[in-house]
């Protein structure tokens, strides 16, 4: 794996054990994490604790949701992450999944943007 994805795959680490002050340590002060503006929990997430509020906040718009990281790779500046998120509706009990890929880029080793994309993000919307 490369610097990248190395750095990447620490930060999912770390925040899948809710380690958030070890998180916040390796982002930029500048970091920004992009949903798409279509989710529920869509925007522009700016500054440090950003990771830690959207994952609240997309955490909490399903009864259940699970992440599965199947890979993580990265280059000098860019780690990808693709996974797979399955859901449960809290309005119809259906659950689901998408797969997302997660686009990281870094600036002297700390991750300055996040940038989430959904295979279909109108069906996350639509079943939310």
């Amino acid at each position: 794996m490369s610097d990248a994805g190395q750095l990447q795959a620490d930060i999912y680490r770390l925040a899948g054990e809710r380690d958030w002050e070890a998180v916040e340590a390796r982002l930029h002060p500048d970091f920004i994490l992009y949903e798409g503006a279509s989710l529920p929990f869509g925007g522009e997430w700016k500054g440090r604790d950003a990771l830690q509020r959207c994952a609240a906040a997309m955490y909490g718009t399903w009864e259940k949701a699970n992440v599965d990281i199947h890979e993580i790779v990265g280059g000098k500046d860019w780690g990808v992450t693709i996974l797979t998120l399955t859901m449960t509706s809290k309005t119809t009990g259906e659950t689901f999944d998408q797969t997302v890929c997660e686009a990281g880029r870094f600036e002297d080793g700390l991750m300055k943007e996040l940038r989430i994309h959904y295979f279909d993000s109108a069906e996350v919307a639509e079943k939310a």
